[in-house]
């Protein structure tokens, strides 16, 4: 295989990644930074790829920034090249990891801070609660400069602020920094402790620059459902494991870490319940193990889970025996459905499409919003109403009859 044709040298690389279990969603962060590699080798007529022409990439991307300057993200992009560049030196992966940095509010202006943080800490986790810090942070620092206080923040600061987010920073950057500290305005206004507290002015000031519009996902039809959970040949241990997995996720709408997390005690057969903390909400749900469901679970437990002293119900087929990860359910899930007959051309086809589709095929069946954002453990409707981007008979009945203009419209507009 020649290494410096580059979409192999990519396939090569992507493979080691699954090979070490790395996250589905960190392999499509790799593969993302790849394809922007790929555009800039093509508009350059590059056809080698080597170091040299990665750092190329970075330099015209980063716009000349140094290290030290990078987002997170944009240090996660540079790891993204590396990988590639050492793979095809050494034929290995580097080894590194980012790490975040430790963030600390600090004095009396930073106690607003950490309670902010503290109270999002009530339904944000891990990562999400991170960005957070980081992004807020922006404003910390911008305190700090000014030698001010949260109750000497005013407009005129604000701009300042503002001013100094737009420079060298790409519009979605700014705007996810803006969203963040929308939330933290509105938590000081809520606590009194501005001198002007009126939420209203603050998020006027605060706008996003651009409207989100976020990628319509992807659903499958009631019918193609049945026909991906048909297609799981349960005579051997991974296919039942594999039919329960994929029946709490068609029939609950489950998110993968969530089943993969799963744990004896969030069974209660004595109720027929499923008791569970979302891992990425931290939300208590209370679920209806329905027979279809219970059955196949007893099935995977009875005749098809190793014998092995793991509290988590679901692990790998085959030894050495361990807790799920979360890489391999949507190259499972796309056997499946190639199995059954689906076409899944250009739609995604992890367990995270099974949970649109519920959704999508529950708004069909005319289930009231708050019905589906309970079965889906949303905190609100706001959040579920993003499913009826998916829906186009739904879109349509919110559409208004467009009114008929009158001729003396066109003649009072034109002046005859």
């Amino acid at each position: 295989m020649n290494e410096n044709l580059f979409s192999e040298l990519r396939y090569r690389v992507d493979a080691v990644l699954r090979t070490k279990q790395y996250k589905e969603v960190c392999i499509k962060r790799y593969n993302h930074t790849w394809e922007h590699v790929q555009e800039f080798m093509d508009s350059k007529g590059i056809i080698p790829f080597d170091r040299k022409v990665g750092e190329s990439f970075l330099d015209e991307w980063h716009k000349g920034k140094t290290y030290e300057q990078l987002s997170h993200r944009q240090k996660e992009r540079v790891r993204h090249v590396d990988v590639l560049s050492g793979f095809q030196e050494r034929g290995v992966i580097p080894p590194f990891h980012l790490k975040r940095r430790t963030i600390l509010f600090e004095g009396e202006l930073g106690e607003p801070f950490n309670a902010f943080i503290e109270e999002e800490s009530l339904i944000k986790k891990g990562s999400s609660l991170a960005r957070y810090k980081e992004r807020i942070e922006h404003l910390y620092k911008h305190l700090q400069k000014e030698s001010r206080t949260i109750k000497e923040l005013d407009t005129a600061c604000m701009l300042r602020f503002l001013n100094e987010l737009n420079t060298g920073r790409s519009a979605t950057d700014r705007n996810n920094i803006l969203m963040t500290i929308r939330l933290f305005m509105r938590y000081l206004c809520s606590c009194g402790l501005l001198t002007d507290n009126r939420s209203e002015q603050w998020m006027s000031l605060l706008k996003l620059r651009q409207v989100y519009q976020p990628k319509i996902p992807s659903v499958y039809s009631q019918e193609e459902v049945e026909a991906l959970i048909g297609a799981i040949d349960r005579g051997n241990p991974q296919g039942k494991r594999d039919y329960a997995m994929i029946l709490l996720a068609a029939r609950y709408g489950l998110r993968i870490s969530d089943i993969i997390g799963m744990r004896y005690c969030n069974l209660d057969w004595e109720q027929n319940r499923i008791i569970l903390f979302q891992q990425k909400t931290g939300k208590k749900i209370v679920l209806p193990l329905s027979e279809e469901v219970g059955e196949a679970m007893i099935d995977y437990l009875k005749f098809g889970r190793p014998k092995i002293d793991l509290p988590y119900i679901f692990i790998t087929a085959h030894a050495p025996y361990k807790e799920l990860s979360s890489n391999g359910m949507g190259a499972i899930i796309k056997d499946y459905f190639r199995i059954a007959g689906v076409n899944f051309t250009n739609r995604k086809h992890g367990p995270h499409s099974l949970r649109h589709s519920l959704a999508s095929n529950l708004l069909k069946s005319n289930e009231p919003l708050p019905v589906i954002s309970e079965i889906l453990g949303h905190s609100s409707t706001e959040t579920t109403m993003e499913y009826l981007r998916i829906d186009m008979n739904l879109l349509r009945r919110c559409a208004l009859n467009v009114p008929i203009v009158p001729p003396s419209f066109y003649s009072n507009l034109y002046g005859n």
